[in-house]
């Protein structure tokens, strides 16, 4: 009797003792905290094993129940944002390498409940996983004519988003990004990326000739232009378009050098209409900026 009342116990404390261990949202956030600031310090292999296992210790916490509504406040070094209609949460970083370049790193946890895209509303509950976690694998060096490619999570144009748009057309839902990409020491870029979801559920990045420039259409648009230049790439809500910097050479002879590319002081747009961002030249933007406007800023080192 005492050798079974024995074994018991031992069960019983081994129960607790993992119970007690096992990590909740909170701890995970915790440890993120630690880790998620050793990416932007020291040399590179030492910010990219920090990298390694801050993406174990997030991909662990998104999987988690709950993981879609906690807010990871504490999370300020990395992005974290939800599209308008809650379908979806981007969570995004950047490792800065000693080169003077970046690589991007993210996850998109999708409700599939949420995605009324590709379903009548009365088929929206009918996912028994609910929550589907995608991590972004960036490949910006590997693709040609990006402005023109269909992309993937696995093949993803890498960037640090800081805005998401929502536009629907004939009931399909269109996801307009704004990000920021370090490139090189010399020239920065920012991207205007659309996203929708394909009949599988799964995020496509680029699936259709979005943007009309005059006789041009592209899958995306890419700015380029002199590092540590502010540019304005913003949204007005009011006028429901998007506006942006006219870039320019700051001297003459440096055409197609985008390293020498600056504000010019006059700005043109995109406006929606029937699922695609239409070019409007030449837009007044006088005495309407605003500084909630500014564009994204890269972080500091650590944060």
């Amino acid at each position: 009797m005492k050798h079974t009342f024995r074994i018991f116990l031992f069960a019983f404390l081994l129960v607790q003792s993992s119970a007690m261990a096992a990590p909740t949202l909170q701890s995970l956030e915790d440890s993120l905290k630690k880790t998620g600031p050793k990416i932007f310090k020291g040399k590179d292999p030492d910010k990219i094993a920090a990298n390694l296992k801050f993406i174990e210790l997030l991909r662990q916490a998104l999987e988690m129940e709950g993981a879609f509504d906690y807010p990871f406040d504490s999370l300020n070094f990395m992005a974290h944002m939800n599209a308008p209609d809650n379908a979806f949460r981007i969570f995004n970083w950047n490792l800065p390498k000693d080169d003077g370049t970046h690589g991007y790193y993210g996850f998109i946890l999708v409700d599939q409940n949420e995605l009324e895209s590709s379903k009548k509303k009365k088929d929206r509950y009918k996912y028994k996983n609910r929550y589907v976690l995608y991590e972004l694998h960036d490949q910006s060096d590997m693709i040609r004519s990006p402005e023109l490619a269909t992309l993937n999570c696995d093949k993803w144009f890498g960037a640090l988003y800081y805005k998401i748009i929502l536009n629907s057309h004939k009931g399909k839902n269109y996801y307009t990004l704004f990000g920021w990409d370090g490139n090189t020491p010399l020239s920065w870029k920012k991207v205007i990326e659309v996203m929708t979801f394909g009949k599988d559920g799964q995020p496509i990045f680029g699936e259709e000739m979005t943007f009309q420039v005059k006789n041009l259409s592209k899958r995306r648009v890419i700015f380029e232009f002199k590092a540590e230049l502010t540019m304005t790439l913003k949204y007005e809500e009011k006028n429901k378009r998007i506006v942006y910097d006219i870039l320019v050479p700051e001297v003459p002879g440096a055409e197609g050098m985008p390293q020498f590319y600056v504000n010019s002081g006059a700005y043109d747009s995109y406006v929606f209409k029937k699922g695609k961002w239409v070019y409007k030249p030449d837009q007044d933007i006088r005495n309407k900026k605003d500084k909630k406007d500014d564009q994204y800023i890269p972080p500091a080192p650590g944060g």
